[in-house]
């Protein structure tokens, strides 16, 4: 991942200098190689800078609206953090654990709960360049957790970001301040950007609450307060010696709770931060070796209070800080064995330590290890057909050791027009929490003597060793052209088995020794974790570009998927993808700097795991924009409206329900 994913050379340059292979798009992520994306071995969709722009969206979750099959809900969890579900293929809770996320060559895949932390990443839209999602397990090439897919965020070289920029932005329950400035000192150039956002989220109240009361008749309380400010900085060395280094702070406070909840809505204070450090060289034309080493610390202080209307004890406080701190050292090397094959192989390390006194009950932080080791051989068997055949083999320290092959063969049987044929592997380890889990609360009995004065209400324990999660896809995709018109066609079948799921289980009377003596245990109402789940997902996906002329462009996704499933242990498998989702972009260049897009996105009835089942649901979102200058400056000031016709719809749950129309207006400038 450090060479190609987080901008090596050669990909670099190929996205700077020409990001077009005469018309296909280079892709960097599904293999390790920059490769014609109609050479790649899996269906991907890029978001580039444009489209980001274009579509208005206000947080990073929302970009992935534009990619087909991929479900997204707003703020699905209230417990941890305030946290939207982005997720492919369903199959999902709030944390969507079954998909991996990069940024720049950096996993953001959170340890304790899994899946990704949105609102958290130290990361401004500004400053992504663009992002690849594969649409298919992709462990071969980055390991568990890279099960139903896989985004890769690619930010901008530090010497694309030359001078000053500025962007405010005011409106319905939002405002931000970002300022970016980028310079050189000989063969060194950098960019620092810092930003400053005020985030109201969702209304207090439901509009039409399915039931009038506290919990149903109010969303989760989600203000955010966000602190960012990210530092990159690239050294050229030498001729064929570059250096890179990025920091990264996202920092605030965060609003989270329920009214109906135990505890009372509240505030907690978030600090998140990351360093990288890569250096790449090229060792001759083809030839290149990278390292890559990062830190990342995922940090929270939490304070629980007891709300006596719903838990019926008072004045009861617990400790929720929770602390995260990865160390990950990976190298790769890329060449070519012959003229006709490229070859990328590599490994990585990675220690995770996580201290979670309510989560995992216990006073010291857990330690997890990682590594592993990878290969891709792409082989260019005729000029009209291509072979990738890859695998990774991974060892941790919950589940051991797997292999996860990958086999894919592109025809291109006429100019323009190209058949991919796949099949793969690929795990899911077990998270933190869902392999150490021991979450509980002491609260007294109110017994009198010789009784027990305490007990602990153990609402969720990991009673037993559980096993990857395991997915066999095959697939066979389309890529076509004609004149104006490019067609992404992906037919698919997943096979998903000993998934991960919750079943009740007093572990009170299960396993002993759970609480010291003179403390009683209650554990009537406890979740465990099992594999006992397994699903058919099977499905059809279509992505269309379509240039309607010089200034217009059309945009298209369509995702039909359905599930087969036994739903075992009540596990709504069947029901957690959405049966139909569209998605539309429309955007025109009028003239005179004056500029419009218009995005559509419909989602299908959905019955997350966790949630309650939403019915389907339409969204339309507008902009429109004016280029023009101040003095030497360029500027633009744009007129964003998010849910034009302020549909009460709800995503994920009855407490979810989406902000009715919600606008803000945007200034930027560049000198």
């Amino acid at each position: 991942m450090a060479g190609l994913c987080a901008g090596a050379a050669d990909g670099q340059e190929l996205l700077a200098e020409n990001a077009y292979l005469g018309e296909v798009p280079v892709v960097l992520t599904v293999s390790r190689l920059a490769q014609p994306q109609d050479e790649a071995p899996a269906a991907v969709t890029v978001i580039d800078r444009q489209m980001i722009k274009d579509s208005g969206a206000w947080e990073l979750a929302d970009v992935f609206r534009l990619v087909p099959g991929m479900y997204v809900a707003y703020h699905a969890s209230s417990a941890y953090t305030t946290n939207s579900a982005v997720s492919y293929h369903g199959l999902s809770d709030a944390y969507s654990r079954r998909m991996q996320v990069l940024v720049d060559g950096r996993s953001v895949y959170s340890p304790l709960f899994g899946g990704v932390l949105w609102s958290d990443i130290p990361l401004a839209l500004d400053d992504i360049e663009r992002i690849e999602v594969i649409r298919g397990p992709n462990s071969a090439m980055y390991g568990a957790n890279s099960f139903l897919g896989i985004i890769n965020i690619i930010t901008r070289h530090s010497t694309e970001e030359q001078g000053t920029f500025l962007s405010v932005s005011k409106g319905t329950g939002r405002s931000e301040g970002v300022a970016r400035h980028g310079g050189r000192i000989g063969d060194l150039s950098y960019r620092v950007t810092a930003s400053l956002r005020n985030d109201d989220g969702l209304d207090e109240r439901v509009v039409n609450p399915i039931q009038n009361n506290n919990t149903w008749g109010y969303n989760k309380t989600d203000d955010k307060k966000i602190r960012l400010l990210t530092f990159r900085a690239d050294y050229r060395a030498s001729p064929v010696d570059e250096v890179e280094f990025q920091f990264g702070y996202n920092g605030g406070d965060r609003q989270e709770g329920l009214v109906s909840d135990a505890f009372y809505p509240r505030w907690k204070s978030v600090d998140n931060h990351f360093e990288l450090l890569r250096w790449r060289s090229q060792l001759g034309v083809g030839n290149e070796l990278s390292l890559q080493f990062y830190h990342s610390y995922e940090g929270s202080k939490d304070t629980l209070l007891s709300n006596p209307a719903e838990s019926g004890y008072a004045g009861l406080t617990y400790n929720a800080d929770m602390i995260a701190q990865r160390y990950d050292l990976e190298a790769q090397h890329t060449f070519s064995p012959s003229a006709a094959t490229r070859l990328v192989w590599g490994g990585s390390a990675r220690l995770d330590r996580v201290y979670s006194p309510l989560y995992l009950n216990r006073q010291q932080a857990v330690a997890s290890h990682l590594s592993r080791l990878f290969a891709n051989l792409e082989w260019r068997v005729e000029p009209r057909l291509t072979l990738n055949v890859g695998g990774m083999a991974e060892n941790n320290d919950f589940t051991g050791t797997d292999v996860m092959p990958r086999a894919a063969l592109n025809w291109h049987f006429l100019p323009g027009q190209t058949l991919r044929v796949g099949r793969s592997s690929a795990t899911r380890t077990p998270s933190l929490l869902e392999s150490k889990a021991d979450y509980r609360f002491r609260v007294p009995t109110g017994f009198p003597a010789p009784l027990p004065a305490q007990a602990d209400l153990i609402y969720r324990y990991a009673a037993a060793t559980l096993k990857p999660e395991r997915i066999v896809s095959s697939e066979i995709g389309y890529l076509g052209e004609f004149s104006s018109v490019k067609a992404d066609l992906r037919l698919f079948r997943d096979e998903v088995s000993d998934m991960i799921g919750f079943y009740r289980n007093n572990v009170c009377n299960t396993v002993g020794g759970l609480t010291p003596a003179g403390v009683l245990c209650l554990g009537g109402n406890n979740f465990s974790m099992r594999n006992s789940g397994n699903a058919v997902i099977k499905g059809f996906e279509a992505q269309f570009d379509w240039r309607l002329g010089p200034d217009t462009r059309l945009l298209y996704g369509f995702s039909h998927a359905k599930v087969s499933s036994n739903d075992e242990d009540g596990t709504p498998y069947t029901a957690s993808v959405p049966t139909n989702s569209q998605n539309l972009m429309v955007t025109h260049r009028f003239g005179s700097g004056w500029s419009g897009s218009l995005m559509g996105y419909q989602v299908g009835e959905t019955k997350a795991i966790g949630g309650s089942l939403v019915n389907s649901y339409r969204r339309w979102d507008g902009r429109v924009a004016k280029q023009f200058k101040i003095g030497r400056s360029n500027a633009e000031a744009a007129l964003i409206v998010q849910n034009l016709s302020n549909e009460r719809s709800w995503e994920y749950d009855f407490d979810n329900q989406l902000p009715g129309r919600a606008a803000w207006a945007n200034l930027r400038l560049e000198y």
